[in-house]
This record gives structure tokens, C-alpha cells and sequence, in this order.
């Protein structure tokens, strides 16, 4: 594969650059700034909008992981997921069959989000940290527009090929939502699923959401819960979030060979609450996350076995308000306020 192959760099006019916000122009390899002269490579047709990498890589390893991604595999979506694992050291095995299952799960997950979040054909959606692209999937089925933003490019490799298997059109750019390439008030919904918790700043990220919708835009959050009493989805250990940051970092390291939570915001719904009232995002929809279980069993079957008694429980009226605060995930949509900062009622739903 050309490294400017790709369907995501035909359309120069909607991005602006992540350092000084003015216009980008369209090269024949790359974007660049008119005012500020900072260039943008495009790679494997994505745009690389990238001022900083994720907190895992360097610039050059995650570019160098992404081009292994597209060079020494069989470009399918499930050759290209099992290497990506094969190839990641710090996941263990045990670890790396249920993140798989996750991503193989997701298109169905977000058709039971995005139904809730109420999209439409004629809405413009951004899905920041996309992954594998579940989301995207899911949203165009419903003739939506839309855009995936991931700052790791070697996920975006995987979902790049896993749309083009769908035959599904979406523009996918890399970049970091805190430095995004897109205009303020651009989109009519966004959607970021277990983005919060691997992001430098939840606040600094919650805000450039905010910024980037459009006004009564909605934002669907779902994450993991740092409360959590049962086994924390992204460690498998139990009440992991209430050990002091020393303890928590011996344990998870003696338990799992690695310290897999070493970038991971551990976040809450209280704490996620708090901020987004200050800048202007109402709740309006918040509950404990619903698991949309495939018919495939890609889950581990002990796993299956605990999801379905979760979501049994999460059906019963008072322990479901209960999981919202000591459950392994919550979800919530958020609505942006057209002029004042006033709340509004929220559906414990």
C-alpha cells in the first residue's frame, strides 16, 4: 500500500490547523499552514494533524507501528487486530482476548448508543477516539455524515481497512482532541466511547468537545468508572480505583507483568458531572453503561456469563441508579446550551 493511498485527504476546505487554527492548504503529500508554515504528513491516505502523540509512543514508534500495521500483515480487519496485539507487548494474553472481543463487540454496542442519542440522516458526526471504528459503522448506517479522529494512527490503519471491508465512506483523520483540525461548532452530535480515560487532560479534552458543537449539539460520553467495586474493565481486577496511586501501580504490575493503567485517567461520573455543568454541557441522559452482547460469543464465556448478570441487574430500578456510581462503566449525553449555563433536568435512565 502507497502511504498516499486512502480515501481521507480529498477534502482540504473543513480543516484548520491544530497550532494556530487558520486554514490549512492541501499539498500533494501532506497539509500545510498559510500563516504558522507548520506542515502536516499524510500517511497511508490519513492526515496526521499530530502536534504530540499519545502518551504509549513517540511520533516516530507510533508512525513506524502504523506502517508494520500496513506492510507485514494480511490487510484484513482481523489479521491486521490480531497482529496489532501479537506485536504490543505491555497487553497481556489474557488482557488481549477480551480488548479484541471489545472491538469485534463495538459496531453493536454503539447501534444501542447512538439509538439513544437519537441520530439522524441529516447530522454531522465526529466520533473522537474511534479505534476500530465501531461508532462510524453504526452512524453510517443511519446515511449520516461522518468523521473518526484517533490520536494513535496504528488504530486508524485497522479501521481504515475495517470501513473499507464494510464499504463504508468516512473521513478519518489523527490528530489530538485537544488540538483538533476542525473548525469550532462543526458537528451536530460527537461521540466519545472510553475516550476521557486515555486522553492528557479530561478537562482540557471535555472543553474542546464542547467547542467543536454545534450549539444544542449532543455528546455521548461512555467510560469506565473509578469506583467501580466489581472487576475494572480495563485491568479485570476488582475495586482497583479505590487503591492509593502507589499500592494501585504495585498491584496491578505484580498481578498483570505490567502497569496497564500507568496513562489511564480514572474517571467518574460525578467528576465528569461536575466540569461539564461549569462549560456549559447539560446532562441529560446518564445511566450505568448497557452491554449489547454479539450472537458471535467473541467474549470469553466467564465474561458473557458476568455481562449478562450485569445487565439483568442494571435492569432493576434501584440498583440500577446504584451502578451509576460503584458500576464498571456509565454512559451519559450531554447537550450544549445555546446561550446560558442554567441546568437542565437530567433522566436517570
Amino acid at each position: 500500500m502507497s502511504e498516499l493511498d486512502g480515501p481521507n485527504t480529498r477534502e482540504g476546505g473543513l480543516f484548520v490547523c491544530p497550532q494556530c487554527r487558520n486554514r490549512l492548504l492541501k499539498q500533494p503529500e501532506s497539509f500545510r499552514c498559510g500563516d504558522c508554515g507548520k506542515e502536516y504528513p499524510v500517511i497511508f491516505g490519513i492526515a496526521d494533524f499530530r502536534i504530540r502523540s499519545d502518551r504509549y509512543l513517540s511520533l516516530e514508534e507510533e508512525r513506524a507501528k502504523a506502517r508494520r500495521l500496513a506492510t507485514e500483515v494480511e490487510q484484513s480487519f482481523s489479521a491486521m487486530l490480531d497482529y496489532y496485539y501479537d506485536i504490543t507487548d505491555d497487553v497481556p494474553p489474557v488482557l488481549a482476548a477480551r480488548y479484541k472481543a471489545y472491538h469485534y463487540n463495538s459496531p453493536r454496542q454503539a447501534r444501542y448508543s447512538l439509538e439513544r442519542l437519537g441520530i439522524a440522516s441529516d447530522d454531522v458526526i465526529l466520533d473522537v477516539g474511534c479505534g476500530t471504528g465501531g461508532a462510524l459503522i453504526a452512524a453510517a448506517e443511519k446515511g449520516s455524515q461522518v468523521y473518526g479522529m484517533d490520536i494513535a494512527l496504528r488504530w486508524l490503519m485497522i479501521c481504515q481497512q475495517r470501513l473499507r471491508e464494510q464499504g463504508i465512506s468516512a473521513t478519518l483523520v489523527c490528530a489530538d482532541i485537544e488540538a483538533s483540525p476542525f473548525p469550532d461548532a462543526s458537528f451536530s452530535k460527537i461521540v466519545a466511547t472510553d475516550l476521557l480515560e486515555n486522553v492528557y487532560s479530561v478537562e482540557k479534552s471535555l472543553s474542546a468537545m464542547g467547542r467543536l458543537l454545534k450549539a444544542d449539539g449532543k455528546l455521548w460520553l461512555a467510560g469506565s468508572n473509578k469506583f467501580c467495586l466489581g472487576p475494572h474493565p480495563s485491568t479485570r481486577l476488582w475495586a482497583i480505583g479505590y487503591f492509593p496511586g502507589k499500592w494501585r501501580r504495585r498491584l496491578v504490575t505484580r498481578l498483570r507483568g505490567v502497569d496497564s493503567l500507568r496513562f489511564i485517567n480514572l474517571i467518574s461520573p460525578a467528576r465528569i458531572i461536575r466540569y461539564a455543568e461549569r462549560i456549559g454541557l447539560h446532562v441529560n441522559i446518564l445511566s450505568p453503561r448497557m452491554v449489547a452482547l454479539d450472537g458471535e460469543g467473541t467474549y470469553p464465556a466467564i465474561d458473557r456469563v458476568m455481562i449478562k448478570i450485569y445487565v439483568a441487574v442494571a435492569r432493576l430500578p434501584l440498583l440500577r441508579q446504584l451502578l451509576i456510581w460503584i458500576g464498571p462503566a456509565f454512559e451519559m449525553a450531554l447537550q450544549k446550551a445555546p446561550h446560558s449555563k442554567e441546568s437542565k433536568g437530567v433522566d436517570l435512565a
